[in-house]
């Protein structure tokens, strides 16, 4: 019997998730006429349907995103920042969260590590996701341009 009351709970849990829950997909902007402000839109990862295509404005031309749980890691290019926002509600955790980069783009999250690739210095630098504290600046060093970053754990 203590066993069944477990599968009862986890039961009425599922049961009790709202039945529109669907995965999320954010995508960064720059709305027309191009400028350096912009936002991160929420879409349906299934359907693509918009959920909020205004999510978070008042960016600094947001280039890189990142997910750790609930927070949602966005590269501010011409700010230099990475800012910390809700990825549930949107709304701001810490607009300033990382600063003094130079034209961040890319972001990764492995644990608890946020990886920033600075497009302006051609470095690949390493915070930690929880505190925005700096672990190696410099992680990886002497890239030409660097765009794009994805990390893929040893799991």
């Amino acid at each position: 019997m203590r066993a069944f009351y477990p599968l009862l709970i986890a039961i009425a849990a599922l049961w009790a998730m709202p039945k529109n829950a669907h995965a999320q997909l954010y995508v960064t902007q720059i709305p027309s006429p191009p400028s350096t402000i912009g936002v991160v839109g929420k879409y349906d990862a299934k359907t693509g349907a918009a959920i909020s295509p205004s999510f978070i404005t008042g960016l600094n031309l947001p280039a890189g995103l990142a997910l750790l749980g609930n927070t949602l890691f966005v590269a501010n290019r011409t700010s230099g920042t990475i800012g910390e926002y809700d990825a549930t509600t949107g709304a701001v955790i810490d607009a300033n969260f990382i600063t003094g980069l130079n034209l961040p783009d890319g972001l990764a999250v492995l644990g608890n590590k946020l990886f920033v690739l600075n497009n302006g210095s051609g470095i690949v630098g390493e915070y930690n996701a929880k505190t925005g504290d700096v672990i190696n600046a410099s992680f990886i060093t002497g890239l030409n341009e660097p765009l794009g970053l994805a990390v893929k754990s040893a799991k």
